[in-house]
């Protein structure tokens, strides 16, 4: 997953250094709990909507006409596309129990799971096999975001972005063939018209101001609908027969099917809900750090509700046979044009998209819009899927053997994705995995990963009952990781105290509890604490995970550098200690979870 940068970074050499993490380079003007005035949540609401409407519906369209079961169909998709999307929109933004973000992440029609989708139509089963696969791909998202801070173990950056790099050449494949039949029927106006439409796009993302990226491919797709109609190849019969207001004229039913097509493609569906997890992993960090004034750390609770609001999505997705979904990047971007980060403008989103499913004229004039324009549009999509998984990986990798790691996997997947040499005959369900770039490359990420890991120096772990009664074990354990490192007992002292600060913040002593206790032990289940102790060099990595308080500890150490008094309270010692002997301190929050990793250095250093 993508990691956040520690915002407490900061050594005691750093003082007068801007710190590592850069704000939104503009104060938004309404945070995410304010309310701005209801006129301006509306115009807000109205222009993102019309930014996201055209290219929403390039997904729906294109694996509805690839289902070939004519225009009712791509009617019906088209509708609850919409009714999905704007729904789950305002669960994000709503949030009901652990599930949404709380936040202003409106949800996509996802144009990286066009293969995937156009895969499970190819199959027996068709539709009902697709249905049946989305389920599968939001239970997936649902089990990432309880678990989280186990999978960051396993889905590390470098799997992230392989994966996602592998995506852009899947799209690809599909991007041609869909050039490929729009060219033999009008080879000169398709060709033009998709290459037009990447142009128009193109020249306003490259060079234009933050405003005119954000319309870019809105801008890009109007300009190729105008080539198309000019050339003579945009249909325009859709629109005209349909009507201002109303519902689709038939409703196509929704069925599941579990034959050996669904089989042979779950582990495709498991990567896509794994992609699609990492993508909300990226947008629910990015749009934390655009929605407040002041500087705070990443909140994974959030980032937790973010991606079970996916799964959600694309469970509503697969009960309504429509196709998957994810959160929609360019909302970042729009609050920092804007300046409005308030969830007012998320509902407003979330009920124009719903109020436009009820418009067959609108829903006719954007499912209308010609082949070769969706083709130049994905062209697009393609290049931008690449870049972002190879910035993934480049940003948050140090490690030259990790980023060898995403260059291999990314050939291997092409090898299978194309077929470049021939592979063995292992039975249906594995030449299917054979035949996919995605399985293939991610699966190989992951095994390099696990092996990098395994040979790597072991860490010692050490594991009691989260209390301040464990703290004489758990010095115990750091004297003797000290010693098999073979540092002096300067570093062990050192250690020692980051320990014993670090314990006190996840289990403070409450003097009060322990004298109203009857002895009762029966009040709940047991919290347990667990340390990981690395090291790199001459420089050590502690891991605490337990349970801790709503205050962050970042936080609450930024407050202490930014408000130095010369008399420290009672409270802030452990605070002011820990800060002198740590280079760097990361507080992630999950749901009943807390991580604190401590890197500490020698001393002297």
């Amino acid at each position: 997953m993508p990691r956040a940068t520690p915002l407490a970074d900061r050594s005691p050499g750093d003082a007068g250094r801007p710190p590592l993490t850069t704000p939104a380079t503009r104060n938004p003007r309404y945070e995410a709990d304010e309310h701005p005035p209801l006129l301006t949540s509306l115009a807000l609401g109205a222009q993102f909507s019309a930014i996201a409407g055209a290219t929403l519906l390039v997904t729906p369209v294109i694996v509805a006409n690839a289902s070939g079961r004519g225009d009712d169909y791509v009617t019906w998709m088209i509708f609850v596309a919409l009714i999905v999307v704007g729904v789950s929109t305002l669960l994000q933004v709503r949030r009901v129990g652990t599930v949404g973000a709380g936040a202003v992440l409106p949800m996509f029609t996802a144009a990286f799971a066009i293969p995937f989708c156009i895969n499970a139509l190819e199959g027996d089963g068709g539709p009902a096999t697709l249905a049946s696969l989305l389920v599968v791909a939001a239970a997936t998202q649902f089990a990432v975001s309880r678990w989280l801070f186990l999978v960051r173990r396993v889905v590390t950056p470098v799997v992230g972005g392989t994966v996602i790099m592998i995506l852009s050449i899947t799209l690809a494949s599909v991007v041609f063939d869909l050039l490929d039949g729009a060219t033999r029927e009008d080879p000169e106006e398709a060709s033009l018209t998709a290459l037009a439409t990447m142009a128009i796009a193109a020249a306003m993302v490259l060079r234009g101001s933050a405003l005119a990226r954000l319309w870019g491919p809105v801008v890009g797709i109007i300009g190729g609908c105008l080539v198309a109609g000019l050339l003579g190849i945009y249909d325009t019969q859709r629109i005209t027969e349909s009507a201002w207001v109303g519902l689709p004229s038939g409703w196509p039913g929704v069925s599941y099917d579990f034959g050996l097509s669904f089989w042979t493609l779950v582990p495709s569906f498991v990567a896509l809900g794994v992609i699609i997890s990492i993508q909300a992993n990226g947008a629910a960090i990015a749009m934390q750090r655009v929605a407040w004034r002041d500087q705070r750390a990443v909140d994974f609770r959030q980032v937790q509700g973010a991606i079970a609001g996916g799964g959600a999505s694309n469970l509503l997705a697969g009960l309504a046979g429509s196709v998957p979904n994810a959160i929609n990047p360019a909302m970042v971007s729009f609050i920092q044009i804007t300046g409005v980060a308030a969830r007012r403008v998320g509902y407003a989103i979330g009920l124009i998209l719903i109020a436009v499913a009820f418009l067959p004229k609108v829903s006719g004039l954007l499912g209308s819009i010609p082949g070769p324009v969706m083709t130049g549009y994905l062209m697009m999509v393609t290049g931008g899927l690449f870049v972002d998984g190879a910035r993934t990986v480049i940003q948050n990798e140090r490690d030259s053997q990790r980023v060898a790691v995403a260059g291999v996997c990314f050939w291997i997947a092409a090898a299978f994705q194309f077929d470049l040499f021939a592979k063995p005959d292992i039975g249906a369900v594995g030449n299917a995995l054979l035949d996919s770039g995605i399985t293939t490359g991610g699966l190989a990420a992951i095994v390099m990963i696990l092996y990098l890991e395994f040979t790597n120096p072991r860490r010692m772990r050490f594991q009691s009952r989260l209390d301040i009664d464990a703290l004489p074990e758990l010095n115990e354990f750091i004297a003797r990781f000290a010693q098999r490192r073979g540092w002096n007992d300067a570093m062990k002292d050192r250690l020692s105290a980051v320990a014993e600060e670090t314990l006190l913040t996840l289990a403070p002593l409450d003097l009060e509890a322990l004298m109203q206790d009857d002895g009762d032990e029966d009040g709940g289940p047991e919290r347990q604490l667990i340390v990981l102790a690395s090291s790199e060099g001459p420089v050590a990595d502690l891991e605490f995970i337990g349970g801790g308080d709503e205050d962050n500890l970042e936080d609450r150490l930024r407050q202490l550098q930014q408000h130095d008094e010369e008399t420290p309270v009672e409270q802030e010692l452990s605070l002011r200690l820990l800060r002198s002997y740590a280079q760097s301190v990361q507080h992630q929050q999950f749901q009943d979870t807390d991580i604190i990793t401590v890197r500490v250095g020698q001393p002297g250093e």
